[in-house]
């Protein structure tokens, strides 16, 4: 790119709406192209308007979209401004009063891998804007502290694939013990369910939890199921890696998980799509599949390097540091406090964790902000 386009370019983006100056992000970055007939790498991407409509579901097709001077070099792009752009509508980024609000009196059930257990916390320092306690749980987990003790947020961790096959409890197994351990549970939306990892999940495990639900009186509760997601597909020791084949063949299987969800009436959130075109972004795990971590926060400053929300009703510009204007905010409540407290870092898990907010407080998308 010539230096005067350049310099064209950096004028955009600092004097003009950065829609114009934005480059696309493909669906899936080049070095692994899991479909092979769709684009790959920075495409060139102007967007005319904002989307003026809500996204009617947590699977909306979508893309990562980033300032670039050239669509040629990456290094040329300003990834602390990546974005996941929804095709034609927006997820509402529901803000804490609200988020709290709607939490009330409401008992969220997690059962999952350490994938699930990471947008469980978010969703904790969301609605306390902050995290006092955290673990890398393999049991059942039950947190009763949360928005001044009306909201409570169980675990369960699936598969314990550590345990010898015969001794491994079933799904089926897995999920009652989660109902048990959070009753009493009420027949409604004021009860959630996420379901979801990113390999394990299938269709049969859908149909169980419909089973499992309505023998236990509970065909009415909100359920999310967090698609499968990429991971140990990058050579880590200990751990087989997926070949391109196989992970097209999830891919096709993740297809059939969401219509399965969809047809049970399920919410999704496709987070296979999501973490596709970043699959190189793991942060801190043994296994290559985690795109969150969670770190301690020592002093009673705010973190450093946190990147703005410059939309407060999108889901928008989240950066490789803590990740919204939101934690700012959070930061700032507790100054003065020397109480170490933890912070869920990572910009890809605080997506599709801000979507599920999304699809669990629908109503924001009557009365927050865009």
């Amino acid at each position: 790119m010539k230096a005067s386009a350049a310099c064209l370019v950096l004028r955009l983006i600092s004097e003009q709406p950065r829609a114009q100056a934005e480059r696309l992000l493909g669906a899936q970055d080049c070095g692994l192209q899991v479909q092979p007939g769709l684009s790959c790498g920075l495409q060139p991407h102007v967007t005319s308007q904002s989307p003026v409509q809500p996204c009617s579901s947590g699977h909306v097709p979508g893309r990562w979209v980033v300032p670039c001077l050239s669509c040629s070099h990456n290094r040329t792009c300003d990834w602390r401004e990546v974005t996941w752009q929804p095709d034609g509508c927006y997820h509402t980024l529901v803000e804490r009063p609200l988020l709290q609000d709607c939490m009330m009196d409401r008992k969220v059930l997690f059962i999952g891998d350490s994938t699930n257990r990471g947008m469980m916390y978010f969703l904790m320092e969301r609605v306390n804007s902050s995290l006092e306690d955290w673990g890398k749980a393999h049991d059942t987990l039950v947190y009763q502290n949360l928005n001044a003790g009306r909201t409570q947020v169980s675990y369960s961790y699936y598969p314990q694939f550590w345990l010898e096959k015969k001794q491994r409890p079933t799904f089926r197994e897995a999920l009652l013990q989660l109902l048990n351990r959070s009753q009493p549970l009420e027949n409604s939306n004021q009860t959630v369910l996420v379901v979801g990892g990113v390999q394990w999940l299938n269709t049969n495990h859908l149909r169980t939890v419909q089973e499992v639900l309505e023998r236990e009186s509970l065909s009415e509760i909100l359920v999310v199921v967090k698609s499968l997601g990429m991971g140990f597909h990058l050579p880590v020791d200990g751990f087989r890696s997926l070949s391109l084949m196989e992970i097209q063949n999830l891919f096709r299987e993740n297809g059939d998980i969401i219509s399965t969800a969809k047809h049970l009436g399920y919410e999704v959130i496709d987070t296979f799509s999501i973490t596709m075109g970043r699959y190189k972004e793991f942060l801190q795990g043994r296994c290559a599949c985690h795109f969150h971590e969670v770190e301690k926060v020592q002093s009673s400053k705010p973190p450093d390097n946190v990147a703005s929300t410059r939309n407060k009703g999108r889901i928008t510009r989240t950066g490789p540091g803590p990740d919204s204007q939101l934690t700012v905010l959070d930061a700032e409540q507790n100054a003065g406090s020397n109480t170490p407290t933890f912070h869920v870092r990572g910009a890809v898990n605080q997506v599709y964790s801000e979507i599920l907010l999304s699809r669990m407080c629908p109503e924001s998308r009557e009365t927050g902000n865009r």
